[in-house]
């Protein structure tokens, strides 16, 4: 398993290089909020279409999103896997192992709903995060003001040292395959991965506190500075622009008609 930090290199140009960091990092906020409250799966599919199409306009590595997106989902299943089983009144299957586990039909469409909203706010997190570099996403947590700037410093040391434990724990993997022991399933394997991995943070945590401690013997009094990059008015007008598409969406646009519509034309 290898983990990558969801960012693109420093050289990488594109289009998305002239917004201000502190913008690409509020946009997918003004998306996803709405569809994490509102219980409307016509606007979670209007504002992934919306991403998609943004994704082939401004020419985003999707392929890589979607990549990203696929190492999510074991964890993403692991919030709403249970819920039909506690969730509900009507009785829709009956799982018999030992004990009687009841699924109720309540729970699962709620279940899959939830799955499919927060695999949608993952995407569209993973598309603008990707269009970050490293530096310029700790740029746009300076610039919003409202995270300490200790919190912001403890952030840059653990995104530091999260590909360093990945390849600590790949290492250790390899290891294990070399040595004959075989893993028959991709469960397994990471089943492995997390136990080798808390093993490796309660260790590391040794270390992060050594480098804070250097850091702060060098002077370092956990506030990160950048050279001043101002908020233009085009920022601004994306950030309208961006409230303007997501309020007609809600309130403007009957999604669940256009919905139906489309779907007409590809029956008939």
């Amino acid at each position: 398993m290898d983990i990558k930090l969801p960012f693109k290199h420093e050289d990488e140009k594109g289009f998305l290089n002239k917004i201000h960091p502190l913008i690409r990092f509020i946009l997918p906020f003004i998306l996803v909020i709405p569809f994490l409250i509102i219980y409307d799966v016509y606007l979670v599919i209007a504002v992934i279409l919306f991403v998609i199409l943004f994704n082939f306009v401004f020419r985003l590595h999707l392929i890589k999103i979607l990549s990203k997106l696929k190492a999510l989902i074991p964890f993403i299943l692991l919030i709403t896997i249970f819920i039909p089983f506690y969730v509900g009144n009507t009785v829709f299957f009956q799982l018999n192992i030992g004990i009687s586990l009841n699924i109720y039909k309540e729970g699962l469409v709620f279940a899959l709903n939830l799955l499919f909203r927060i695999l949608g706010a993952a995407f569209i997190f993973l598309t603008f995060l990707m269009s970050l570099t490293y530096s310029e996403f700790i740029e746009a947590l300076t610039k919003l003001r409202v995270i300490p700037s200790f919190f912001i410093g403890s952030i840059v040391i653990m995104l530091h040292y999260i590909p360093i434990l990945a390849k600590s724990n790949k290492k250790v993997l390899d290891a294990q395959d070399l040595r004959g022991k075989n893993f028959t399933s991709y469960w397994q394997r990471l089943k492995t991965h997390a136990f080798i991995m808390g093993k490796n943070v309660v260790h590391n945590m040794e270390r992060s506190e050594k480098l804070y401690e250097s850091l702060k013997m060098r002077g370092f009094s956990g506030k990160i500075t950048f050279s001043s990059k101002k908020i233009k008015l085009a920022d601004i007008l994306i950030v309208v622009i961006f409230l303007f598409i997501i309020i007609s969406l809600i309130y403007f646009v009957h999604l669940k008609q256009i919905h139906t519509e489309v779907l007409k034309l590809f029956i008939l």
